[in-house]
């Protein structure tokens, strides 16, 4: 009698698993079981898998006729090198362009179908309805990403990929993945009408991954002009200021983030510290610029949700 209740005790307190964890929220059983059911769904998993298969293959062949030495260890490390970087770049630019299309509309088209008042009524909490549509539209775009896993692991075939770059890249593109369906739900919460938010979504997307570049260079090319032009009269102090603020306009960005990872990969050796030597002599040491993109993107998705559940919770005028 007493094993019986120490049992029942244990299975109160025991913490529900992963599959049970999202099987609680219906918003999120019903929306993958309607986006799985179809053909949809499998058929742009089979072409975003050929683009990329293809894309290899090309690079493959491009290879193998372009260099003599495909037995060198050093040609197939840059193969290997370019098979890496080619997949996590396009799998980048499949999470701005599908994540936006899988929640921009989660909260304004409820609205459009005059579902959102029936939703409303139900013992569903806002938070629930919320972190619903955001699951499910993030569950998906982490299929994708864990379905080109193996294309991935190619390049360590070839060498020249590190387990560290392999890490660090698959964290960058699933924070990636968060922030862009947190931005679609967030301006689907407030905007009534759908299109209109996928355009901010699609937005939000595009100038995190395209338009931060070009604030890039033109804030390299402005410290290039003021150490160009000024020379030694910046002070040591303004040189740190300088400097830390580049680095963290290359912190904001996803494809500068990895570039400049990487860079700090092959020459120190580090995933987490570097030291940067300044024009004046100076040493500063920094934080590997992957570290402060995760945490920054991590709390905008937190806040972006937040406020997309306060946004669903008040008086509908």
């Amino acid at each position: 009698m007493s094993e019986t209740v120490i049992d029942s005790a244990v299975s109160v307190k025991r913490r529900p698993s992963l599959g049970e964890f999202f099987r609680r929220n219906p918003v999120v059983v019903k929306e993958m079981r309607a986006r799985m059911r179809g053909n949809r769904a499998f058929t742009l998993l089979t072409i975003y898998l050929g683009v990329l298969s293809l894309l290899v293959a090309l690079i493959y062949f491009g290879f193998s006729q372009s260099t003599s030495a495909v037995n060198s260890v050093s040609d197939r490390q840059i193969f290997g090198k370019a098979i890496f970087g080619t997949l996590v770049f396009m799998q980048l630019l499949t999470i701005s362009f599908v994540s936006p299309a899988l929640t921009a509309g989660a909260i304004s088209m409820e609205r459009e179908h005059q579902t959102y008042d029936l939703l409303r009524t139900t013992l569903l909490t806002g938070r629930a309805l919320v972190m619903g549509k955001f699951l499910s539209g993030l569950l998906f775009v982490l299929l994708m990403l864990f379905a080109a896993l193996p294309l991935q692991s190619l390049a360590f075939l070839f060498g020249g990929v590190a387990p560290e770059e392999f890490i660090i890249a698959t964290i960058l593109l699933v924070v990636s993945a968060i922030a862009f369906c947190a931005a679609g739900v967030f301006f689907s919460s407030f905007i009534k009408r759908t299109l209109i938010s996928t355009v901010l979504a699609y937005a939000f997307a595009i100038i995190t991954v395209f338009g931060l570049p070009m604030l890039l260079l033109l804030a390299f090319g402005l410290l290039d002009a003021l150490f160009g032009g000024l020379g030694s009269q910046i002070s040591p102090a303004g040189e740190i200021f300088l400097f830390i603020g580049g680095w963290l306009l290359v912190s904001v960005n996803p494809l500068a983030t990895a570039v400049a990872t990487e860079t700090i990969l092959l020459q120190e050796q580090s995933a987490f510290i570097f030291t940067l030597p300044l024009p004046s002599g100076i040493n500063i040491t920094l934080i590997s610029p992957w570290v402060p993109y995760i945490i920054l993107y991590l709390v905008l998705s937190l806040l972006m949700l937040w406020f997309s559940i306060r946004f669903v919770r008040r008086v509908e005028k």
